[in-house]
């Protein structure tokens, strides 16, 4: 009997030790991936921002005489050209940050990151093309930022 009790008790705390063992690497795991995520999501705010400022700034300049000279769209095309690298960089960075499926807030950020900027990218290629296409509300693009950004401006 006594033998069963130290093989039970053996048994019982090697597994609190394999326990205590997982969670530390997981908890070493879940900070890298926390730093990564926060790279990722400052660099896919900042390109964001960094596109809403090249083409809002572009939008004003030109809107007083887009009535008179439609030609003007081209600066409008250009301008997504200049604002899409970070945009690009940015998805890229994002892609390549590895999270663990059972971390579900993390793949949840990450997807959200990607998304937004992934639609983002498809939208500056579309402006690059056709300068009118800046003009045109995506709703969808508005949700997907929210998702990835929340109330930030």
């Amino acid at each position: 009997m006594r033998g069963r009790r130290a093989l039970v008790l053996a048994v019982v705390v090697a597994l609190l030790g394999a326990g205590l063992a997982v969670s530390v690497v997981d908890q070493r795991l879940r900070a890298g991936e926390d730093r990564a995520l926060r790279a990722c999501g400052e660099r896919a705010y900042a390109a964001a921002l960094r596109a809403d400022r090249v083409l809002g700034s572009m939008a004003e300049y030109i809107r007083p005489s887009l009535a008179e000279r439609s030609g003007l769209w081209v600066l409008m095309s250009e301008a997504a050209e200049r604002a899409r690298p970070s945009v690009d960089a940015a998805l890229a960075s994002c892609r390549d940050v590895e999270v663990r499926g059972v971390h579900r807030t993390h793949v949840r950020e990450r997807a959200a990151y990607v998304d937004y900027l992934r639609a983002r990218s498809e939208q500056l290629g579309a402006i690059a093309a056709d300068g009118r296409a800046a003009a045109e509300s995506d709703p969808e693009l508005a949700r997907l930022r929210e998702v990835a950004f929340g109330d930030r401006p």
